[in-house]
């Protein structure tokens, strides 16, 4: 089946799909990657009753290149009985670490989780990284296994097909073949008309079911690398605290439409020592943004459109690099890691601080974020000027004058109070 290119598909693949990794010497001592894929499997007792969520490690070899092989790990859950949430695939890590099948890929020499993770998920609501609860789930990843880094990508909308992931569902799916799992081990649960009767016979039939597909699937070879299958108990899920620290969030997070970015600093009292030598590679601690370039008559340039022809898009280390020179051609000290999204584009202006021009991938979380702005004391502006007309209009901070009393300094103005009681929430 062909997949249609999306019109930011450059950006994506910059942003996500770069199929080497430059870091250190011995890199795989220090990175690893892990593509997620969350799947449904019907049974006879009830219909899309099995969710399984893949994560398959991609391992590096010496030269730093991703490959798509690796071990295999399947969480199998209920979708009847279970939700589909950010706090599962937090879970599902930290379990997987654990595994012995796991341990080249994840672990260093001291048996610690690697300094450096990269993820690339599919994009749902309970994965995409540009919301909330995923950044919740991220954070705690990151501070439960202190790590220097950890990115975690998505696919642009149709694209999820290019996962690694992908490349393992094929056999997977044939080992269901001919697979009959039981639905009433332990009794039939449903009445003649199909409807449940007794709920925690239920869960015993599905448990049961789902440790038979766990059991054939955990029998399978990929590649040569072996795959691991559970079926985990809907009592076993927490959940994931809804609180985010802005302010930890402010020094250590960079969030945009595809990418979520959680690094270290350089405080000892707040995240100790770097366990690896990432900032010396990545001095500006966070991954520069992708930039397409064309040869010029005067040498390298930006692209000013996406239509121009001999058009290319920077690697990693060429975007290090040259980046004195797109600051300064596009005349600004800080660069929106989405500003060349075509399918965003519009919605940047909204999307950044005013105070601070820090850039986020919602309005919801651009809101919360400048809550650590905020004085105690708020003034609302009710003048409406000729500007508020535009749809676009966002509020700004006046300035105040200098020689003003103490207590009116970083106040935050409001200029149309309308605009700031809307709901957080943005429409997409």
């Amino acid at each position: 089946m062909e997949h249609q290119q999306p019109i930011q598909g450059w950006y994506c693949t910059c942003a996500s799909g770069a199929r080497e990794v430059g870091m250190c010497s011995h890199v795989t001592a220090l990175l690893w990657h892990l593509g997620v894929e969350r799947a449904v499997v019907a049974t006879s007792m009830h219909p899309l009753a099995a969710v399984k969520l893949v994560y398959a490690a991609c391992l590096i070899n010496n030269a730093g290149d991703v490959g798509y092989s690796g071990p295999t790990y399947i969480a199998i859950r209920s979708a009847k009985h279970d939700k589909s949430i950010s706090a599962n695939h937090r879970d599902d890590f930290n379990r997987l670490v654990k595994l012995q099948e796991f341990n080249s890929a994840a672990l260093d020499s001291s048996n610690n989780v690697k300094p450096i993770v990269i993820i690339t998920v599919d994009g749902g609501p309970d994965e995409n990284p540009r919301f909330p609860k995923t950044l919740a789930s991220s954070i705690d990843i990151f501070k439960t296994h202190n790590l220097d880094a950890l990115f975690v990508l998505t696919h642009a909308p149709g694209q999820s097909a290019f996962n690694a992931v992908e490349r393992r569902m094929a056999p997977l799916s044939h080992d269901l073949s001919g697979l009959i799992l039981p639905h009433d081990h332990f009794g039939t649960h449903l009445d003649a008309n199909g409807n449940t009767i007794d709920l925690e016979l239920e869960k015993q039939n599905f448990k049961k079911a789902g440790e038979v597909l766990a059991e054939a699937w955990s029998n399978t070879v990929i590649d040569s690398h072996p795959v691991v299958a559970s079926y985990v108990n809907s009592s076993f899920t927490s959940q994931v605290s809804s609180k985010i620290d802005e302010s930890w969030c402010d020094r250590h997070v960079l969030q945009s439409q595809y990418t979520l970015q959680i690094v270290r600093c350089n405080s000892q009292d707040c995240c100790g020592e770097w366990r690896s030598n990432y900032l010396q590679v990545f001095s500006q601690r966070f991954l520069p943004p992708p930039v397409p370039f064309v040869q010029g008559s005067s040498g390298l340039v930006i692209a000013e459109s996406d239509s121009e022809q001999d058009r290319f898009c920077g690697s990693l280390f060429q975007r290090l690099q040259l980046s004195k020179l797109i600051h300064k051609e596009l005349n600004s000290s800080s660069v929106p890691f989405d500003y060349f999204c075509t399918s965003v584009k519009q919605s940047i202006p909204k999307r950044i601080c005013n105070i601070c021009n820090k850039y986020f991938p919602t309005m919801e979380r651009r809101k919360n974020h400048c809550k650590i702005h905020k004085s105690k004391i708020t003034i609302i502006d009710t003048e409406i000027s000729s500007s508020d007309e535009n749809e676009h209009h966002e509020p700004t901070l006046q300035s105040i004058n200098k020689s003003a009393d103490d207590q009116l300094k970083n106040i935050y103005i409001i200029h149309d109070l309308a605009e700031w009681l809307k709901p957080t929430f943005e429409e997409i």
